[in-house]
This record gives structure tokens, sequence and C-alpha cells, in this order.
């Protein structure tokens, strides 16, 4: 199979490199960054599938290109949320000729992709397998035994052919569009509380934190359950709604974590940005539906005063 990656990030590269095992595959840049992909990428990685307790150095050195030529049988869409409007506008000539694997968490996927793409035109799949961040060029990835989660349609089951034949496993979820509102959440709100705490090590402390993200989430799933998905659809949002004296310390328990704590560190080096976009956009649907979040939109300004912060730190 001949496989393009659109999105030289830290989930395309290592989607990529896992998925070059078997398949024919290369990565689109901009000629503007030509250059720093050319000698290939280093990929630093520790696989659990493997057991692997400490991060082995990986060079991936695939084609490189920079225009768009329909001869690929998949095509995996993997930019940030901010990007991916442009990058729908910009496969869009594809439609129909090649499938697209928009492989990203998303508040609303369809609103971003319209009028560009349709919906029977691509698949939906969540990178469970695999997370990390980038800072100064070095790619720090884990690669978990968690399946790759795609969309069950009509095209899933010969995505996951190309995908197990890399041993990757995958997981059909019916509807994925709507587990990824739900996964959207906890990123989001995560953003608010270490806004307001000043860093993600000051939550860990903080009861009153730990309370606030709680309430915060709760009023998140209430407006999923306006947008048509049940507060008891999926894990672990539909335990939310327990006790508070039973959710803050065993939500504290999670987040202590070594492997939790480090996925949302590497996520704070690189991905920051998107959680926090995902949050304005949650709150932006709740405007629109005149749906109260007072909690939720508590964190507006402790999010944009981080954000200040770490720009002037850059």
């Amino acid at each position: 199979m001949k496989i393009l990656i659109y999105g030289a990030g830290t989930i395309g590269l290592t989607y990529g490199w896992l998925l070059s095992q078997e398949h024919d595959v290369e990565v689109f840049v901009k000629e503007s960054s030509l250059s720093s992909y050319q000698d290939g990428i280093s990929l630093f990685v520790k696989d659990l599938r493997k057991h692997e307790k400490s991060y082995r150095i990986h060079h991936f050195a695939p084609k490189l290109v920079t225009s768009l030529i329909n001869h690929y049988d998949l095509i995996l869409l993997t930019v940030n949320s901010s990007q991916i409007k442009q990058a729908a506008k910009e496969l869009s000539t594809l439609t129909g000729k090649t499938r697209i694997l928009i492989m990203q968490n998303n508040w609303d996927i369809t609103e971003k992709t319209l009028p560009y793409l349709d919906r029977e035109s691509y698949s939906l799949a969540f990178p469970s397998s695999v997370g990390g961040g980038r800072k100064h060029g070095k790619v720090k990835v884990i690669i978990f035994q968690a399946p790759t989660l795609i969309d069950e349609d009509g095209h899933h089951n010969i995505i996951r052919r190309i995908f197990e034949t890399c041993q990757l496993n995958c997981k059909n979820v019916p509807d994925l569009a709507k587990w990824m509102k739900v996964h959207c959440l906890q990123e989001a709100v995560m953003a608010g509380a270490i806004a307001e705490s000043g860093s993600f090590e000051a939550v860990l402390t903080d009861t009153q934190a730990i309370r606030k993200l709680i309430l915060a989430w709760r009023e998140g799933i209430l407006l999923c359950e306006k947008e048509g998905i049940s507060k008891k659809a999926y894990k672990p949002t539909k335990y939310l709604f327990l006790p508070l004296c039973i959710l803050i310390p065993v939500l504290r328990s999670f987040l202590k974590q070594p492997l939790t704590q480090e996925m949302i560190r590497g996520h704070l080096t690189s991905g920051f940005q998107e959680w926090t976009d995902q949050y304005q956009e949650i709150l932006e649907t709740a405007k629109k539906r005149d749906f109260p979040m007072p909690t939720w939109q508590s964190y507006q300004p402790f999010i944009e005063k981080y954000k200040q912060k770490n720009q002037q730190k850059s």
C-alpha cells in the first residue's frame, strides 16, 4: 500500500514510521521546511508493547514530497486542530480518488472540514496507540498497548488491515466523532486547571483544584448531552457524577501515575495550544446553545494569562 502522511508532527511521523515497516510511506512537508527533514528524523521511542522501560533512538528517513499527487491508497491527515481547515482545503482535490483518514482529537471535526470535505470522503481515527511531544526538534514518543480507534464506517475493515499488518492493533468504535467530543473535554478541562494552578504539579497537590476540575468536567458532559451524547455512553465520564469524596482521591491517584504524568508533561511541551483551542471551541458551543457553564468559563482568564506567560518565555 502507498500511504501519505499529511502532518509531520509527533503523531504523523510515528505512525508513518510504524506503517513503513510494511507499506510505502511518504511524508508531505512544506517547501520551507524541507531542509529540516532531508536527513531523516530521529524518533526517541519507548514501546510499551515490547515492555520497554527506556527510550530508544530510531531513524526514520521517508521519501518527502512537497506537492499532492493522486497516487496514494491512503492519506493520514495528522495536523493539529488549528490547521485542519487549511489541510481539508488542500486535500479536497483528491476526494473520491484517495481515502483520507483523519487522525486527530477534535470537538467538531465536521464543522472544520466543511465545505471542503464531505463526510463520505474521509474516515476518522483516534491515535490512542501513540503519544508524546516535540521540543527543540526532538520527537519523544510512547507507543501504548492501547489500540488505535477507528470509526465504524464502510472503510474500517480495509484500514484495519493496513494497520494490523504492521502490528498496530485497532478497535472499531461506532460514531467515533461523538467519542471524540467526550474525550476532548478531559484535555480541555485539564488546560484550565493547569492554567489556574500555574502548573500540573500544583494541580496534583491542590484538592480544591481537582474538585473544580471535576465540576467543570461535569458541565462539559451535560453540554455533550445537549449534543445528543449520553453521559453514560463512555468511560470514564459515566462515573463523573459519583460523590466528590470518591472522585477526588481516585482522580488524584490516576494523575499521579508515572505514565499519566509523562503523557501530560509531553503534551504541555507542544500541545497546550491545541488543548486551549478545544477549551474555547467547547465554550463557544455552550454559548451558541445558551447553555451555562460557569465553572468551565471561570478558567478563561487564567488560560489567557498562562498562554501569555509561556509566549514571553519562548
